[in-house]
């Protein structure tokens, strides 16, 4: 009997929306793609050994042929190669530009323009294509059709089975027209587009201030995100005991959680600017109105030059069909973006003159403006990397500091197998953890529950909560809320605290969690994830690197996931298999409401649990022992005695 693949697409890497119509619109798509798929296997299967290949969110298993194989996205992308596939999307990302000799005008004040982007681009890259790649590829290799079928041809999985397909000599045909799935793809590319025209025209139009005065001896922490001052915060408490002063350096004004925060630490003595208010307006529209006929011509040429496009080839496979939007995209306001933050960066940097530079993220254009500007200037920098994981992904490149700074020995130990020098990394703790932990629990404790407004008669349990991405789908976080939601009546109410994702919507997330039965959840975003875990009696997450702050701080874990499906694949810590946690399936209230008792009732599993987590977790957080600031300093400046 001959073998079919049915390939259908992907979920989004980001697949939830905030407007109430968008999510109707898209319920209503999914719902008429499930039908599409289920009558396309119906007829594939008449005479064909098949296998199903969709996303979790569109494949009904119950309607599908009997025998019929299924092959998931968000289970198959653990599966896949990811130093192979990271070594394929920095290749990739590099064939974005043209050689440097070719394009002079692309280098400003020294700085290569798309040594700003490789990171940010990647993750778009690595996220909406690679990860999709690396599973189609490898089931075409296992599953070995005689014929490849499409649903309907438009989605990226789809066009790259077909490339693949066509490479190997399959044939391929689609199942027929699909407007609705055709829309959709195109209404993706036209998104993206407008998001990065978005992001260029907020650096030209948003609101300038008189930049602050330079101010005495201190050092910078550029951020992008609120959440970023979770790091800068507690570095600038024990840095200002140590006689240095701290600054923050913001980016566009268009988080509207960034200037509120701002105003906040100033008032406690961390003072902050916007980075582009160093660079007026008139004068960022004058850098834009110069590079613009470069990058015309750079876009104009991308189809035509043979040996650019050759560099797009993945094997036999021309990727660049599918890769145009994202090249196209990073030709234009990409680049345009990076000119501007670089040349206010530099401004910034000349007028403040600080003794170092700190960065927790060399993801984003505006981070590495300012480090690479500073590199440029002969200031000191260090990258403060702000995870106890290296991540499975291997987009970072460690490459726009002096000295990497690390919360323990697997960071460190990942680094230098990944080819870093040992003596650029130096291990100096989680400066967040290391607060939680100085401050006695039972005042911890009050803090928390006096915040939330919540009496000591009961026990405190928080709720790790995930975004829907590529890898969790919509459904499983409802299961997760609702399974959550169910255990806690069994338990006679304990309090629950919800810690929201920084990724996630929370005005969404609070009218969904009134749909999935718990509207009386507590849900914060900004609440600190480490003093919460070092009040609390216990933790349920799926699997993150949470768990290991939680374990760190003495807060025994539950894991609830998916039967059956290995989070653990890649970088992800495998707590779960050490058996450092208490495992549960999700739709599973009463084996969670078991597993929550065990913790809060038998003190001696409790203790031997809490035990047997900190030494699993204390290889990737150095515990906490007073001397985080020395050890940061002798990193910032080597030649102090610490």
């Amino acid at each position: 009997m001959s073998r079919i693949l049915l390939v259908g697409e992907a979920s989004r890497s980001i697949s939830e929306f905030r407007r109430p119509w968008v999510r109707a619109l898209h319920a209503a798509y999914l719902a008429a793609y499930r039908r599409r798929l289920l009558r396309a296997a119906a007829r594939a299967a008449r005479d064909a050994e098949l296998t199903v290949l969709a996303s979790r969110e569109v494949l009904a298993v119950a309607g599908l042929p009997e025998g019929a194989s299924v092959r998931r996205y968000d289970e198959e992308v653990y599966q896949n190669d990811s130093g192979a596939l990271a070594a394929l999307g920095q290749r990739l990302v590099a064939a974005y530009w043209p050689s440097r000799d070719a394009a002079p005008a692309l280098v400003h004040r020294g700085v290569w323009l798309p040594d700003l982007l490789p990171v940010a681009k990647g993750i778009v890259l690595r996220l909406d294509v690679l990860e999709t790649l690396g599973t189609v590829e490898r089931v075409l290799d296992q599953v070995k059709p005689d014929r490849v079928v499409l649903l309907s041809g438009a989605s990226v999985a789809e066009r790259l089975a077909a490339a693949f397909a066509a490479e190997r000599g399959t044939p391929v045909e689609v199942a027929g027209r699909f407007a609705g799935a055709e829309l959709v793809a195109r209404l993706g590319v036209w998104l993206r587009r407008r998001e990065e025209r978005r992001a260029l025209g907020l650096l030209l139009s948003q609101r300038r201030q008189e930049p602050p005065p330079p101010g005495g001896r201190h050092v910078l922490f550029p951020i992008c995100r609120a959440r970023h001052l979770y790091v800068a915060e507690p570095v600038a408490v024990s840095l200002r005991a140590r006689g240095i002063g701290s600054r923050v350096l913001a980016s566009t004004r268009d988080n509207p959680e960034l200037e509120p925060a701002l105003a906040r630490i100033g008032r406690a003595g961390l003072p902050g600017a916007f980075l582009m208010d160093h660079l007026p307006t008139a004068e960022a529209r004058r850098l834009v109105r110069r590079l613009r006929p470069t990058l015309d011509g750079l876009r104009r040429g991308l189809g035509r030059d043979a040996v650019w496009r050759d560099r797009f080839r993945h094997g036999g496979v021309d990727l660049l069909p599918v890769l145009v939007p994202l090249v196209r995209e990073s030709l234009d306001s990409g680049l345009l973006s990076a000119r501007l933050l670089l040349e206010a960066a530099f401004r910034a940097l000349e007028a403040d003159r600080p003794e170092a530079v700190i960065v927790a993220s060399d993801r984003r254009p505006h981070e590495r403006a300012v480090a690479l500007a500073a590199r440029e200037l002969g200031i000191p920098t260090a990258l403060f990397w702000g995870g106890a994981l290296l991540g499975r992904d291997g987009i970072n490149r460690f490459d726009v500091a002096d000295r990497l700074l690390v919360f323990g020995e697997h960071a460190r130990d990942g680094l230098v197998r990944a080819g870093l020098a040992a003596e650029r990394i130096a291990i100096v703790g989680d400066p967040r953890s290391n607060v939680a932990r100085l401050v006695p629990r039972a005042e911890l404790r009050r803090a928390v529950l006096d915040r939330f407004g919540l009496a000591d008669d009961r026990p405190l349990v928080i709720l790790v909560s995930k975004y829907v991405s590529l890898l969790f789908s919509a459904d499983e976080k409802a299961a997760l809320y609702r399974t959550v939601a169910a255990a806690r009546r069994r338990l006679g109410d304990p309090h629950v605290i919800v810690k929201v994702h920084p990724n996630e919507n929370l005005a969404l997330l609070r009218s969904q969690v009134t749909e999935w039965g718990w509207a009386d959840a507590i849900l914060t975003q900004d609440a600190d994830i480490h003093s919460l875990f070092a009040s609390a009696d216990a933790a349920i997450m799926v699997t993150s690197m949470a768990g290991l702050e939680a374990m760190a701080l003495g807060c025994p874990v539950v894991a609830a996931q998916t039967a059956g499906k290995d989070f653990e694949g890649g970088a992800m810590p495998p707590y779960v298999s050490a058996g450092v946690v208490e495992h549960v399936a999700m739709d599973a209230p009463e084996a969670l409401a078991a597993a929550l008792t065990r913790i809060l009732s038998d003190g001696p599993a409790r203790a031997a649990l809490v035990e047997r987590a900190r030494a699993f977790a204390a290889p990737y957080l150095l515990p906490a022992d007073g001397r985080f600031a020395d050890r940061l300093l002798g990193a910032l400046i080597p030649s102090r005695q610490v």
